[in-house]
């Protein structure tokens, strides 16, 4: 029987994260709710304290590396004699683990190989939440994923792993609490016009200028349409990204009044912003593993309509739970599916059995219980 676990990830954010990180959201509305003792080691931000006591199962031991030492250890010598995953593994020794405790490493397969390395007899899972190539990993590895989708990727490589499936989750008293929701009229926006929506990174593979551009063929044919895009648009400074969201944002500037860029949102003010939506779009351009996004706006009671790549069409039935993208993808399709969804007449029922579905599959509450079961399953 597992007597603790040790939660970590690649030391990009801080925990609990302030902006879209979903990763590092699974991690910290799971470790809070387990009965399971826990401790989470992540990157220390600026603005985060080194330790955090969030509950009596529940700690954060967030480790900092100065600048100095990034430069000399880490960028210029490559030498660095107290690695990140040794730092873990110390957190993990000053966490009392034993024989029985489990470290579960989160969407990192190099970290997962670093700690493997360094701590041969230790119990491990993998918990990928996106398809790469699992280069290293043990054959028999125990692994978690978020949708049969994902788990298909991962079998094609690992025949003989022990994978099973814990969806990603959301939070349903964000929703009850959200008592005083965003009304069109503070975005400037009439009452009248159906507002399509979008939340998500601003780049390519999240489709949001063939969005913008099939909004774009819209308005040429009705002007009773609003677009809304929620998602960082200044987050790069140089490369491809930045030059397409540079991109996004001329297209957005073109399309105004009628559209307008939000910027990024803090995971608990999203919940807000739903409320705005009439119907929320998801055109993403890679095979998505599973996408917070559609069930967060499920659970606002919001239709969706998504793109069949990946894992979203296990919840999301077209003409039932929600709306299909057709494929190929173009601005013309894009436009006439969000064309036929908004004119639907079963629009606000497929909207409602889209958030029952949520509700009675997705709480975070549920998706701990389903993690519990798997580990406990597994280290008997």
């Amino acid at each position: 029987m597992i007597d603790k676990l040790v939660l970590t990830v690649t030391p990009i954010f801080s925990i609990p994260p302030r902006g879209a990180a979903a990763v590092e959201t699974w991690m910290y509305q799971v470790a809070q709710r387990t009965k399971i003792p826990n401790r989470i080691a992540c990157i220390k931000n600026e603005g985060y304290t080194d330790f955090a006591q969030i509950s009596e199962r529940c700690s954060i031991h967030r480790i900092g590396f100065s600048r100095v030492y990034k430069r000399l250890f880490q960028k210029w010598t490559r030498l660095d004699p107290l690695p990140y995953s040794q730092r873990i593994l110390n957190i993990a020794k000053d966490f009392n683990i034993t024989h029985d405790s489990v470290i579960v490493v989160h969407n990192s397969i190099k970290l997962y190989r670093q700690i493997r390395k360094r701590a041969p007899q230790a119990k491990m899972v993998m918990h990928m939440h996106n398809a790469f190539e699992p280069d290293g990993l043990d054959q028999n590895v125990k692994m978690i994923v978020p949708s049969l989708f994902l788990k298909k990727h991962y079998q094609a490589y690992l025949p003989n792993a022990d994978i099973a499936i814990v969806p990603n989750g959301i939070d349903l008293k964000a929703y009850q609490n959200n008592s005083v929701p965003l009304q069109k009229s503070d975005l400037n926006l009439s009452p009248e016009k159906k507002t399509i929506f979008f939340a998500g990174r601003i780049s390519p593979d999240k489709g949001v200028t063939l969005l913008l551009q099939a909004f774009e063929q819209l308005l040429k044919e009705r002007n009773d349409i609003a677009l809304i895009v929620v998602g960082d648009y200044m987050s790069k400074s140089k490369g491809e990204k930045a030059a397409y969201q540079r991109e996004v944002r001329e297209l957005a500037e073109r399309l105004k009044p009628h559209c307008q860029m939000v910027g990024g949102v803090t995971p608990e003010d999203i919940y807000n912003y739903y409320s705005l939506a009439d119907l929320v779009v998801i055109p993403s351009q890679f095979q998505e593993p599973f996408c917070m996004v559609a069930i967060e706006a499920m659970g606002a009671g919001k239709p969706v309509l998504v793109s069949t790549r990946g894992g979203m069409t296990e919840f999301v039935q077209e003409g039932d739970t929600g709306f299909h993208l057709q494929e190929p993808m173009t601005p013309e399709t894009i436009a006439q599916d969000i064309h036929n969804a908004l004119a639907s007449p079963d629009l606000n029922d497929v909207a409602l059995r889209g958030q029952r579905c949520v509700e009675e599959k997705f709480p975070w509450e549920k998706v701990t219980q389903r993690f519990e079961e798997v580990v406990n399953n597994w280290f008997k």
